[in-house]
Order: C-alpha cells, then sequence, then structure tokens
C-alpha cells in the first residue's frame, strides 16, 4: 500500500492540478452526446485501436509499419520480410486488448489471475532470450507467459547505469499490494481517475513483474483503469517515448506530476478524436498520412533533415555533444593528479586544422570564438595526461546530417533530431568503458 504521506499526496494532485480539469471539461462536453451512435463509437474505438496497437508494439522494438499493423489485424495480411515474432506479438497484444475489454464489461475488479492471463495473450507462446550470467557468459533465459518473473530484470541503461527494478521475491507481495491498492483507490472519490490511472502505471513499471512484456501490459491496464471510469484510452505515442521514459524517471526519483500530465494530454488526444467524431469532421490526424510516410522512410534507413548545416545549429549541437561528455569524464578526475584537459580541434572548410582550449560549461565562450567561422568538422580532445588516456570525439557536419565517431563507433544524427538521444550515449558509454579499461590498464 501506498504510505499515509504518498496518499495525501495524491489526492492533493486530484484537487489541484489544472490540466486535470482541463481534460474533464473536454470530456464533459462530448459526454452531452453520449449514448453515441454505435457506428460513430465503433469507427473512433477502431482508430484508438489501431493507434494503441501500433504504437505500443513499436515502443517496444516491434518493426511493423503503422500501414503494415493495420493491413495485419483489418485484412490478415502479414508483411513480408519481417520477423514472425513480430506479427504475433501485434496479435497477442489485439486479442489481449479484447480480454480486457471484456473485463470493463462485466465490471469485475483488478485481480491477479486477470494480470497474469492478459500477459500470456501478450506473450503467447514460451521462448527463450539472449542473456547474460552473473560471471559475463552468454546465455538462454526461459520467458514464461502467465508467470511473475523468477529471475531479476534489472536493465542497464545507456550511460551504463543500472535500473533496478523488484526482485522475484519482492515480487508476489509487491503485486497482491498494487492490485489491493487499486481496488480500494477505486472507489475513493478524492482521487481523480487519471491520477489514479498515472500512479498505476508508474508503481507497475517500478515492479516489472514479468520477465517480458512490462510496457505492453502496462499500457493495457492503465487503459484498463480508464475505461472502468468512463474515459478513453490512452495512447503512448512511439515518437515521444523519450519523453514518456523521462517522465517515469522523474516518478522514480518520486516527482509525479509529469507522468500524470503526459497521460492526461494523451487522454485529452482521444477525446479530440471523439469530439471531432461527434461534429462530423474526419478523425484521421491531419499528420497520419506524413507518419506513415516518415515510417516507410525510417525503414529505408532515410530521414528528413535539413538541406545544408546552419552555422548557429553547428555550434549549439557541438557544444551540447561535447560538454555533455565533459560532465561525465569529470567524474574521473579525483583519481588523477591532474585534472583532464579538454578542447577542440575544427576544420574550417578550405582551411588548415586548429585546436582551441574550451571551457564546455559556457556555451559563450563556446560561441563567442566560433561565431564567424564556417565549421565543417570539430573534434572534441579530452586527455588524461598522467596517464596518457586520450579522447577524440569527431563530429563532422556534412550537407544534410552530422557523424558523431568515436574510434570505431558512430552515428549518423539529421539537424532536427534531438542531439542527446539513445545512439549518442551509445557512444558516450563506449568511451566510459575504454576510460574504465584504460585506468584498469595503467
Amino acid at each position: 500500500m501506498l504510505e499515509n504521506d504518498k496518499m495525501d499526496t495524491v489526492v492533493k494532485l486530484s484537487k489541484e492540478l489544472p490540466f486535470l480539469k482541463e481534460v474533464d471539461v473536454l470530456k464533459e462536453e462530448i459526454d452531452k452526446h453520449r449514448p453515441l451512435p454505435n457506428e460513430l463509437k465503433d469507427k473512433i474505438f477502431q482508430k484508438l485501436r489501431l493507434d494503441w496497437n501500433y504504437n505500443s508494439n513499436a515502443i517496444e522494438g516491434n518493426s511493423f509499419t503503422y500501414g503494415e499493423t493495420i493491413a495485419l489485424l483489418m485484412e490478415g495480411i502479414t508483411a513480408k520480410g519481417k520477423p514472425l515474432k513480430d506479427a504475433l506479438d501485434i496479435k497477442g497484444h489485439n486479442e489481449a486488448i479484447d480480454f480486457m475489454m471484456d473485463m470493463v464489461a462485466s465490471k469485475r475488479d483488478l485481480n491477479e489471475t486477470d494480470i497474469r492471463s492478459l500477459h500470456k495473450l501478450v506473450l503467447g507462446k514460451d521462448y527463450h532470450n539472449d542473456a547474460v550470467t552473473k560471471d559475463g557468459l552468454k546465455t538462454k533465459k526461459l520467458i514464461q507467459s502467465g508467470i511473475y518473473k523468477t529471475s531479476p530484470n534489472h536493465v542497464q541503461t545507456a550511460t551504463g547505469e543500472i535500473h533496478y527494478y523488484a526482485t522475484p521475491e519482492e515480487t508476489p507481495i509487491k503485486m497482491k499490494e498494487l492490485v489491493d491498492w487499486y481496488n480500494t483507490s477505486a472507489g475513493n472519490q478524492d482521487i481523480h481517475p487519471l491520477v489514479l490511472a498515472s500512479v498505476f502505471h508508474h508503481r507497475f513499471v517500478a515492479i516489472h513483474p514479468f520477465d517480458d512484456g512490462n510496457g505492453r501490459m502496462t499500457r493495457i491496464l492503465t487503459n484498463f483503469i480508464l475505461l472502468k471510469f468512463g474515459y478513453p484510452v490512452s495512447v503512448i505515442r512511439q515518437e515521444t517515448k523519450n519523453e514518456y521514459y523521462a517522465c517515469l524517471s522523474q516518478a522514480d526519483n518520486g516527482q509525479i506530476i509529469p507522468i500524470v500530465e503526459y497521460i492526461s494530454e494523451s487522454v485529452k488526444s482521444s477525446l479530440k478524436i471523439y469530439q471531432k467524431g461527434i461534429y462530423g469532421e474526419d478523425i484521421s490526424e491531419p499528420d497520419d498520412i506524413d507518419k506513415e510516410i516518415a515510417l516507410f522512410r525510417k525503414e529505408l534507413g532515410v530521414k528528413n533533415g535539413k538541406k545544408n548545416r546552419d552555422p548557429d545549429d553547428v555550434i549549439e549541437i557541438s557544444f551540447k555533444i561535447f560538454s555533455f561528455l565533459k560532465k561525465k569524464l569529470e567524474k574521473f578526475e579525483d583519481l588523477f593528479v591532474d585534472p583532464v584537459n579538454s578542447g577542440v580541434q575544427f576544420l574550417e572548410s578550405f582551411s588548415e586544422e586548429e585546436y582551441k582550449q574550451f571551457n564546455f560549461l559556457n556555451f559563450e565562450e563556446y560561441k563567442k570564438y566560433l561565431i564567424d567561422k564556417d565549421l565543417f568538422a570539430i573534434t572534441g580532445v579530452y586527455t588524461y595526461y598522467e596517464s596518457e588516456i586520450y579522447i577524440n570525439l569527431d563530429v563532422k557536419f556534412n550537407y544534410g546530417h552530422y557523424k558523431i565517431s568515436f574510434k570505431e563507433f558512430s552515428c549518423i544524427k539529421y539537424y532536427d533530431e534531438k542531439v542527446i538521444d539513445d545512439n549518442y550515449l551509445k557512444i558516450v558509454k563506449e568511451i566510459i568503458n575504454y576510460v574504465i579499461q584504460e585506468i584498469k590498464n595503467k
């Protein structure tokens, strides 16, 4: 159960958060038109369901595009060249939605038997996943459907840190507590349904009760709660998954408002689709076609980017890249007599390479020196002189994209993309691993 002070916080948030009122005003407007004609109601839910199926699986790495997901679920057509497991995952997820809808229709409380049954549908058959033993040896791990985890499922983040979930021993107790808490809180009129759903969402993720499928399960159970209270489903979209994960991370640190707001915004988006349908507007979103084109381009490995590099972008992007790494490398400084020395080598178009030492935490100084230069390539140079450990991080700015490289590791990024993302964090992780190994060797 939640401690009293945390329950007080949940009740307080339910009364004070302004965006909850915005959602409820929109919901009240739509409720005035209920009951909706069955044809309209089915058409809207079908769209939301397809969006939900695609996005929830895409977040977990499923390779099916939005169009392929629709073809599979609506026409039974399986995309050629795609893994069979990806098709089975989408079908299983869709069957789990049917089961969950039956849970809502029968008006039964949440229970662990239903949760495990949902998981059986989401995962389908038992299977083996690649895993690593405590000794670092590669092995195979049996993933069982409908069974709580039997071994730890902590994960290593892109920055090399370990994110801890509940242990296998803790999981049965914590799941019972969570289900009991939900069923008790569902009858508390002082708790707003969106706050209830969001807190449940985070607590389920924090337990991570199964060996696989926890993300999809979390989103299905969250929508079970929303539908029980008369709200439309929340569609967590693949293109905003970094924001979604950031909100969950903030909730880990006791900041629950971001995940409540994130889920509330997704519910508001679903309500707006209902609003469109009621007033006879086209319920397809304006960017649906654009999304499908973008997904196709992504499948081909081609992205949309600026046609030309912009000097201001070059300065801002390179500063973010180098200063982020600098902050990580500073964590090793106390291991040396001399701190890390840092600077940049830069190459202007049609000029020789130059070197300048910088304070990477001062953007104005960085910008002032580079503002009038037509930069083609910049290398962040970090040196632990005492141990002769040298780190050179190269960034080459091409016509429509830029490339970040460290030794044999690299990634290509586009000027309209987020700079500090998973691709860049993988390179940072390789650099940190390199520094750790070099310190051990020396």
